[in-house]
């Protein structure tokens, strides 16, 4: 490169300047009119100049430090600082980068030595036979020049031989500079490698965190068991295809990546170490991570594949207890889709993603008490196209390897099938209300009126009774789904956050015995499914959302019954299942602290023996607890709600309630499915199109019925 700059349209530089150059000719001429002491003075100065400027290092080393290349300065090449940089005083900043000629001389250097050593060492032959085959790869990639640059580069970084020698069996993953030959054999290589992938179907096409196919299965069986039934982000047939098939469609590997990272949280293997144990998934957590942001960063974001990962993601930083960057993630999610053009999946795909995205993202708003930042229509059909009613495969309690291999009649495998989508469907349906919710209580429409608030209790009353049978009985059902379980945890949360901010006003002792009844009842049934929940599966397979249930549940509870002896237990059963989801997600650990921070205000205190099984947590402070809800408390801001309602809405609001208790509830077209929903057959629908929708074509009336433009 350096030889190619010689040439006539790139003189070489004087390193004198203009300046110099001129100050020398006066002085020339001055010393032929001045007398010979004079002269002499004047050639000692000007010798004692042009010395100082010529003066270079006693030794110059071909490899100088960053500071002299940039100056374009001799270096002597010292160490720990070269001469030049400590006469400057910046010491600290004096570094040397490894000449990639250099660094290649070293590496043929080590070669050799250890092939003289592999000659006079015959006797370790096993050894020497794994150190040969390092050298033997490494040898023969250094004179391809595409991998040399890259092998220089690792070397750079510390890896060592067998690291280097083992990632040579894989396609490079960080660009390059390539000659155009290199880069047409490299990108040859990569096609036949991918064809081989591609051919035998290995998982390994999408992530190079691990050589362990079974490894990446395993992690996706878990995502789709625990994760998937419950948060419903994309169609599980079209998926597994694509997976197995090496396809882009339904399935890429930014996705794969995210999801095995989600799935690290439930992997639970046998271990004689099991801190040692967790250290590792936890790493392994933080390496797909980690390459599903790399395939991010050239991904077209307008794919759906990528949305789906971006929520993913949510998922999986929301668990760490990293909850601003989660919420970042979700919104890119939100923000894409509705900005979103173009589809390349099928429509029932397209629908299941936007209300899996939609669901998603109303639930965490509603957790954290956050308008949501894309609004969406809540009058949209949910599962317009898709057959919700047909019975999916039994349900298998997937934990471990080989768990879906085992026969139908095997405890593992439920009676009943799986209803993911009759699931999903449902909880979508929810989360409209919630999003009316929402809405209503950050002043949406003007001041909060207790009609709006009784129509919303109607509405989620009317959403329980219409729940399909497969969904309705949960309660003391020990085969119950996980995800049904889930579903009306979620309900029973709902309505506690919808009654909570009502107490705070001025009011009645009847109407304020009424609604502290009302908030109790649905926190206690909460708390009998989540004790459920955690007898049947316990809480190493749950979603990171289920830890805020948990604690707005528990926190509601203790609050309005302080004084019942049953309080000790709610107490003990929250703190146990945090600490017990403290193995699967690090949220739970700011979460409990929190609560512990909550029970003390209600002057309650916490039995010995827990505060010695869970310790003080005296690490968790309010940066932690930013981090795991971007709030410094899970509870309600009911300072921002209270100026948005009307005083002495109250009282109203009782005596609707009590009207639907002895009238029954009001007839709502909210949950009357539409003539295009096939999910509920025999019952009567209702057409919400409008006169101008009519000649639409079908996808675009589809688009424009879940989104508000």
């Amino acid at each position: 490169m350096t030889s190619d700059l010689k040439s006539p349209h790139f003189p070489d530089i004087h390193p004198s300047t203009s300046a110099e150059a001129e100050a020398e000719a006066g002085a020339e001429a001055g010393a032929e009119a001045e007398p010979a002491p004079t002269q002499a003075r004047a050639r000692a100065t000007s010798g004692a100049v042009g010395s100082r400027r010529r003066k270079v290092p006693d030794a110059v080393t071909p490899n100088a430090c960053t500071n002299c290349k940039r100056a374009r300065a001799k270096c002597d090449g010292a160490k720990p600082a070269c001469k030049r940089c400590l006469v400057r005083h910046i010491p600290n900043e004096c570094h040397y980068e490894l000449h990639a000629k250099t660094a290649k001389e070293q590496m043929v250097r080590e070669i050799q030595r250890l092939q003289r050593k592999n000659e006079s060492l015959e006797e370790e032959k096993d050894t020497l036979g794994e150190k040969n085959y390092w050298i033997e790869r490494i040898m023969s990639s250094l004179k391809d020049d595409g991998q040399g640059t890259e092998i220089i580069r690792r070397l750079k970084q510390g890896e060592t031989h067998q690291a280097i020698a083992e990632w040579l069996g894989r396609p490079l993953i960080a660009a390059v500079d390539l000659s155009p030959i290199a880069e047409r054999q490299l990108s040859d290589a990569i096609k036949e490698y991918h064809r081989g992938l591609i051919d035998s179907q290995d998982p390994r096409f999408w992530t190079s965190v691990t050589m362990d196919a079974d490894l990446i299965e395993h992690l996706i069986a878990l995502y789709l068991t625990w994760i998937h039934p419950v948060h419903m982000l994309f169609d599980e047939s079209h998926f597994v295809t694509s997976f197995k098939q090496c396809t882009n469609t339904y399935c890429s590997a930014g996705l794969v990546n995210a999801i095995c990272a989600m799935s690290c949280s439930l992997f639970h293997p046998d271990s004689d170490n099991p801190s040692e144990t967790q250290a590792a998934i936890e790493s392994l957590r933080d390496k797909f991570l980690a390459d599903a942001r790399v395939h991010m960063g050239g991904a077209d974001l307008q794919h759906m594949t990528s949305i789906l990962t971006y929520a993913v993601m949510f998922l999986v930083e929301l668990g760490s207890g990293n909850s601003q960057s989660a919420t970042a993630h979700l919104r890119a999610a939100t923000e894409l889709f509705t900005s979103r053009h173009r589809t390349e999946q099928s429509r029932e795909s397209e629908e299941i993603a936007f209300w899996g995205v939609f669901t998603l993202h109303t639930a965490w708003s509603g957790l954290i008490y956050q308008k949501p930042v894309a609004p969406v229509s809540t009058q949209a059909t949910v599962f317009r196209d898709i057959e919700v009613n047909l019975p999916d495969g039994p349900w298998c309690n997937y934990r471990h390897p080989g768990d879906d291999k085992v026969d139908p009649g095997d405890e593992r495998v439920s009676n009943r099938p799986c209803y993911a989508q009759l699931t999903m469907s449902e909880q979508a349906k929810l989360y409209r209300i919630v999003h009316k919710n929402i809405l209503v209580y950050c002043g949406h429409d003007g001041k909060v009126t207790a009609h709006r608030l009784s129509g919303l209790y109607s509405l989620y009353l009317r959403w329980k009774e219409n729940l399909p049978q497969a969904l309705r009985d949960v309660e003391g059902d020990c085969g119950a789904l996980p995800h049904a379980l889930f579903l009306h945890i979620q309900y029973n949360a709902a309505l506690v956050n919808l009654f909570q901010p009502l107490l705070q006003l001025e009011q009645s002792p009847n109407s304020q015995d009424y609604l502290r009844n009302l908030i109790v009842q649905h926190a206690q049934q909460g708390l009998v499914l989540l004790s459920q929940y955690r007898d049947i599966y316990s809480c190493a397979y749950i979603t990171p959302l289920q830890l805020f249930c948990t604690v707005h549940l528990c926190d509601a509870f203790v609050r309005h019954r302080a004084q019942d002896p049953s309080i000790a237990n709610s107490i003990r059963f929250c703190l146990e299942s945090l600490e017990e989801a403290k193995t699967c997600y690090p949220l739970a650990g700011p979460l409990q602290h929190m609560f512990r921070l909550s029970v003390g205000e209600c002057n309650l205190s916490i039995p010995n023996d827990l505060e010695i099984l869970i310790g003080k947590s005296s690490r968790y402070g309010p940066e932690e607890f930013l981090n795991a809800c971007t709030r410094i408390s899970y509870k309600q801001p009911i300072s921002q709600i209270l100026p948005n309602l009307h005083s002495g809405l109250d009282q109203e609001f009782v005596r609707d309630c009590q009207r639907m208790d002895q009238q029954g509830l009001p007839e709502s077209p909210e949950f009357q499915p539409s003539q295009g929903s096939r999910g509920s057959r025999g019952s009567q629908s209702s057409d919400t199109s409008t006169a101008s929708d009519k000649g639409k074509p079908k996808d675009s009336m589809k688009i424009d019925s879940l989104l508000n433009t």
